[in-house]
């Protein structure tokens, strides 16, 4: 290592190191005992694939939707760069990887704890072989070489979870994601019920028990501007950010320790004239993102960091849960429940208060408002539950999310009414038209029978 002055002249000689077979350099890493993070592998893949990725001729053929996804390419997933690879048959360039991944060692030399001897033994291996390059594909190389890198906590698929987030929900598609959570063991749903989603906001939110406990008294429609209040959006109808967050969720990946990544990834890169350059997307942290604790300690990459496991929070479901099963996708049942506080005149010495809550139970015909008053009863006594006077609901004082959300709702309550209308109308007339057929045959071959003395059309006698 010695005989090279600059960083160039290294760079210039591992061109001549990628002859080197992947299992003799796979051995040669085991025998250093040297473990490397995933996010280097995601870089080294990246940019092993730029040239082809971005060839003019194929990237004409791209829809235009791929066209803007890709412009996030640089904080690819591991998971999005393999995809990419498999779809479009992309070749993968074994020597162009390893002449990266020998460079970045080089660099990263102080880091990994890299001596003279490591790079000894890379050119003794070097002159073992011919100059032929090794053709191998892409899952050959990684059943072998894969056991060199491993996740560090903090991150997911090679990319931080600080913009995790906003990576995957530009760059992938509904399946994307779902495939993501299938590699990761996670079937990621479309739709989940309350007592899931409390779940997440007590993990997200880093509630205690009795906090969890109160978030059951509240409707779908107020943990939603609960959790809007936090500034976190999420609804029980996911979106592509709500998959990943429920990802994170089901692999309980909140509040990890996150160490900053102190690589030097300067190496140099192959440039090709005829690759399309594109505008890309610099992901930066935002409060939408999933929450970790940075900390600034000199990562140590030889070895892999446990990751904890977090004891998820459990929920009892509740009836009106079951109702909203992700099984049952296609059905809306909200309740919409709106808070009035009763007016109490308080005491010399104590103010009494007193709970209600005012269940609104929007429906496309009516609009019925059910009080319950809780009020000290015995536990033999059912709760007492009275009907009152029906308010209406534009004298009720909503918050900007609250009608947002009131609104939303209603609108696919509605939606929902007018298809099941439109479906029975339909179902109505056709019943009607097939037993006016029917009587119609009946009556005409019964008259046809009394004239004729025989049935109309020659339909058989079985008499």
């Amino acid at each position: 290592m010695s005989k090279f002055k600059t960083n160039e002249e290294y760079f210039a000689y591992s061109k001549t190191l990628s002859v080197i077979p992947t299992e003799d350099l796979l051995s040669l890493i085991v025998q250093f005992k040297i473990k490397i993070p995933f996010y280097v592998h995601r870089f080294i893949l990246r940019e092993t694939m730029y040239p082809k990725v971005f060839q003019t001729k194929l990237y004409q053929t791209y829809t235009d939707e791929l066209k803007y996804r890709l412009r996030g390419y640089k904080d690819y997933s591991i998971f999005l760069l393999e995809k990419l690879m498999s779809d479009y048959n992309l070749d993968f360039d074994a020597a162009h990887y390893k002449e990266i991944f020998f460079n970045f060692l080089f660099l990263n030399r102080n880091l990994y704890n890299l001596k003279n001897n490591f790079f000894d033994e890379l050119e003794k291996l070097k002159y073992k072989y011919t100059v032929d390059f090794e053709k191998i594909k892409y899952l050959d190389f990684m059943s072998l070489f894969g056991m060199v890198f491993y996740e560090p906590v903090g991150y997911l698929d090679g990319v931080s979870l600080k913009i995790l987030k906003d990576v995957l929900v530009h760059s992938c598609t509904l399946g994307d994601l779902k495939g993501l959570g299938e590699k990761y063991s996670v079937k990621v749903p479309r739709r989940i019920n309350k007592g899931k989603l409390i779940e997440i906001l007590a993990a997200r939110f880093r509630l205690t028990e009795e906090e969890s406990e109160l978030l059951h008294a509240k409707s779908v429609l107020e943990l939603e501007i609960y959790a809007k209040e936090k500034g976190f959006n999420i609804s029980i109808d996911l979106k592509k950010s709500d998959m990943v967050e429920y990802l994170i969720f089901a692999l309980n990946m909140y509040h990890q320790e996150i160490m900053k990544d102190n690589h030097d990834y300067k190496v140099p890169l192959m440039e090709e004239l005829d690759s399309v350059q594109i505008e890309a997307i610099e992901f930066v942290a935002n409060d939408q993102d999933i929450p970790v604790i940075e900390v600034d300690l000199e990562e140590v990459p030889v070895q892999k960091l446990p990751q904890k496991e977090a004891k998820p929070v459990e929920v009892l479901p509740t009836p009106e849960e079951e109702e909203i099963s992700p099984v049952f996708e296609e059905e809306i049942v909200e309740e919409i429940v709106v808070s009035k506080p009763e007016v109490v005149t308080p005491e010399p010495e104590e103010i009494v208060e007193e709970k209600i809550e005012n269940v609104v139970e929007v429906k496309p015909s009516e609009v019925k408002l059910v009080e319950k008053a809780e009020t000290p009863i015995e536990p033999e006594k059912p709760e007492i539950k009275k009907e009152i006077e029906i308010q209406p609901l534009a004298d009720i004082d909503f918050t900007k999310e609250e009608k947002e959300l009131l609104d939303e709702k209603i609108d696919l309550i509605i939606k929902k009414y007018h298809k099941q209308k439109r479906r029975k109308r339909f179902f109505t007339i056709l019943l009607i038209s097939l037993l006016i057929i029917v009587i119609g045959f009946v009556g005409y071959s019964y008259l046809y029978y009394i004239r004729e003395g025989v049935p109309p059309f020659g339909i058989p006698v079985f008499w």
